[in-house]
């Protein structure tokens, strides 16, 4: 009885020899395993000896190759940012405030382009009333992201706050070469240059800001404020009955309204001195108040002109001699 030989046949992915019959390896014949062969679905390792191993099922050995052809994937930088991120928000949902910002802060530190993970650290510091810690965070980002919109309008405010004016107004200037139609930039700067005492650029910038947006009542009541500190009253009061037109419920409206009693108070104060003074200008209010107190220099809202119109001013005493030089100086 002739010796089958027992060849050592590598398949294709690695899986060992397979045992199979003699005329089958030398090509003649049928391939198909011999009677004598171990299943085609295992493994067997023969050894120098001629002893085979255990069969080992294919199963296992895909299972590993499966493994080890899918290597791990590591999570991108966006990943972890979300997942950082939405961690600090439940540390400060549980009000654990410090423990979101140590959090914040390892983020920053393993992604430095996290600029969300810096805006969000910077908004905690501004609440817990730590804006020198919130700058701080505040400038890194810019320096890591020059053209991220939104860390140069929060550092431009938080400068304005802490009353760096001079740093407002390069944070600003620097906006404006990124979003050149920022309307966030011009009120920041005009209020920086407002509180320097630079009204003229203030008011510049606020009108660009009516220009860019002329419906926006905020900016016709801050253009008010400005022309009343220069002592435009007529373009003030104009600039006031715009807003409280435009929004009459809103916050803007309210502090139009206020502004507006303020100015035409005082206006009726002096065109009620004039009358006295004057009979001539009083003849000329009872015939027409908006045109004599135009006349005079004087603007006064809808309201103050509807309340002059009310006034009698045949009831006005006349103005004893040398009264003037008595009360004003």
């Amino acid at each position: 009885m002739s010796s089958k030989r027992v060849l050592r046949q590598t398949s294709l992915d690695g899986l060992g020899p397979l045992r199979m019959s003699a005329s089958a390896a030398d090509g003649g014949g049928s391939s198909s395993p011999s009677a004598s062969s171990p299943n085609i679905t295992s493994v067997a390792a023969t050894t120098v000896t001629g002893a085979v191993s255990p069969a080992v099922p294919l199963t296992t050995t895909n299972a590993h190759l499966s493994n080890r052809a899918l290597p791990r994937v590591r999570p991108t930088n966006e990943s972890r940012e979300q997942r950082s991120l939405a961690r600090a928000e439940a540390m400060v949902a549980a009000g654990e405030i410090d423990r979101a910002l140590d959090h914040l802060r390892r983020l920053v530190a393993a992604v430095p382009d996290s600029v969300r993970g810096c805006l969000r650290m910077a908004t905690l510091l501004r609440e817990r009333n730590r804006p020198g810690e919130a700058l701080d965070v505040l400038r890194r980002a810019v320096a890591r992201s020059p053209k991220s919109v939104p860390s140069r309008e929060m550092l431009a405010e938080l400068c304005l706050e802490a009353g760096h004016w001079e740093e407002a107004v390069a944070q600003c200037r620097e906006l404006l070469q990124v979003s050149p139609r920022s309307l966030l930039a011009r009120d920041v700067l005009s209020a920086a240059y407002l509180q320097r005492g630079l009204l003229e650029k203030a008011l510049r910038v606020i009108d660009e800001m009516v220009r860019l947006d002329p419906h926006d009542a905020g900016s016709h009541f801050k253009r008010g404020v400005l022309l009343q500190q220069i002592g435009n009253i007529s373009g003030a009061v104009y600039a006031f009955q715009r807003a409280l037109d435009m929004a009459p419920d809103s916050e803007a409206g309210d502090e139009s309204r206020a502004a507006l009693e303020m100015l035409d108070s005082y206006q009726i104060r002096q065109v009620i001195t004039l009358a006295v003074e004057d009979l001539g200008f009083r003849i000329q209010l009872r015939r027409d108040p908006g045109g004599a107190v135009a006349g005079k220099g004087y603007t006064l809202s809808e309201t103050g002109l509807h309340a002059l119109m009310q006034m009698r001013f045949d009831d006005l005493p006349e103005a004893p001699p040398g009264w003037r030089h008595h009360f004003y100086h």
